[in-house]
């Protein structure tokens, strides 16, 4: 009987995702290191904002599916040299939000003449998106940053923008919301935004950290490249490309032999504190650190260097979410308690959880084009 029930679940977890969901769970590994989140489909749209002159036909969006917001902010360059640099990662993100189906609004670049400033068009951008869906909102800040009187700010053209002031606009946001801080001095906009449903990454761990920060080229080229896709699931998550950039930055001053100015942090479980990469690549964590690390997130919020098929409705992506949370508790559950959960009943456990998953997935692949 045991073995015919195993040999139905293998049957219904017979898809790329779920073999690999059901080895990792069943072994105790973090889900966060499985890479769920944001599936990206197959069309392509891009929207903008008033600040990045760049109209598309209505009829165009219309036929799309949009599968999010991304909030593309160039700063102030300071020094002209810098313009080429911003620009080549602004673009990097606009072909990201092109491929996973985001609206995107790009704010900041040299050819706006807008009447308003960029502080201005940032809290209008904020003002006119929805506040409560499943679907996240991505904002990336490109530039440099200050801290003075303990006051951390992100420079842009005209006045700057505070970690107080993004605070209070995102207050009432409800939805995932993906803030990353890719200046100089920006440690502290993880103590002001992290809370519930956010993830937050920033360049550097504090705001002293005041030179310029290259942990933004590697960021996007992360996101950008399928091949830090270590699960292979055909989308890179946060956490994926924390990780590698972060070792991308320590090899970059490592190599020219100079002293690291930068050391960046993501914060996905609302403690305000923050995660280096290097607690991440732990491989031995007691259930009580675990608990405490952040990632588990990070790691299912993902982005699509490359376009693929499945099309989830909100109402699918809501089942995911309480699904794969059940899955990240009931792991938690055998890690901190392995005798409540012996081996000749930790299938059952599973499978409960795992069945109703991948029957998810069949639905959404079904519904979606080849």
């Amino acid at each position: 009987m045991e073995g015919t029930r195993m040999s139905n679940r293998s049957n219904m977890l017979r898809g790329k995702h779920w073999a690999k969901l059901g080895i990792a769970t069943a072994l105790c590994l973090p889900t966060s290191t499985l890479g769920w989140g944001q599936d990206t489909s197959s069309a392509e749209v891009t929207a903008s904002s008033e600040a990045s002159q760049q109209p598309e036909s209505a009829d165009s969006k219309e036929s799309e599916l949009i599968r999010g917001d991304l909030i593309v902010v160039v700063g102030a360059a300071g020094e002209e040299s810098y313009e080429p640099v911003f620009r080549e990662w602004s673009d990097t993100w606009t072909k990201l939000g092109k491929t996973a189906k985001l609206n995107t609004i790009r704010i900041g670049e040299a050819s706006s003449n807008n009447e308003q400033s960029d502080l201005q068009l940032l809290e209008q951008a904020l003002q006119d998106l929805e506040t409560d869906s499943p679907r996240p909102l991505w904002i990336s800040l490109i530039g440099h940053g200050t801290f003075a009187r303990s006051v951390a700010k992100f420079n842009l053209r005209g006045p700057d923008v505070s970690a107080g002031q993004m605070k209070n606009w995102l207050a009432g946001f409800k939805r995932p919301v993906v803030v990353v801080n890719n200046a100089s001095s920006s440690g502290p906009f993880i103590n002001a935004l992290s809370g519930p449903n956010r993830i937050i990454v920033t360049a550097t761990k504090s705001g002293n950290e005041q030179n310029f920060a290259r942990f933004g080229q590697y960021f996007a080229e992360a996101l950008a490249a399928i091949d830090s896709d270590l699960d292979h699931d055909d989308a890179v998550s946060i956490r994926e490309a924390f990780v590698r950039a972060s070792k991308d930055v320590e090899l970059f001053y490592e190599t020219e032999d100079r002293i690291a100015t930068e050391h960046a942090l993501m914060d996905d479980n609302g403690d305000g504190l923050g995660t280096k990469a290097d607690d991440l690549r732990r491989k031995v964590l007691t259930p009580e650190q675990l608990a405490k690390l952040d990632g588990k997130q990070a790691g299912r919020m993902t982005i699509a260097p490359v376009a693929n098929s499945l099309n989830w409705t909100d109402d699918q992506l809501k089942r995911r979410d309480e699904l794969e949370d059940q899955l990240d508790t009931l792991r938690m559950q055998r890690l901190s308690d392995p005798a409540a959960f012996p081996d000749n009943q930790w299938a059952d456990h599973l499978e409960k959880i795992l069945v109703p998953l991948a029957e998810l997935y069949h639905e959404v692949e079904s519904n979606s084009p080849p």
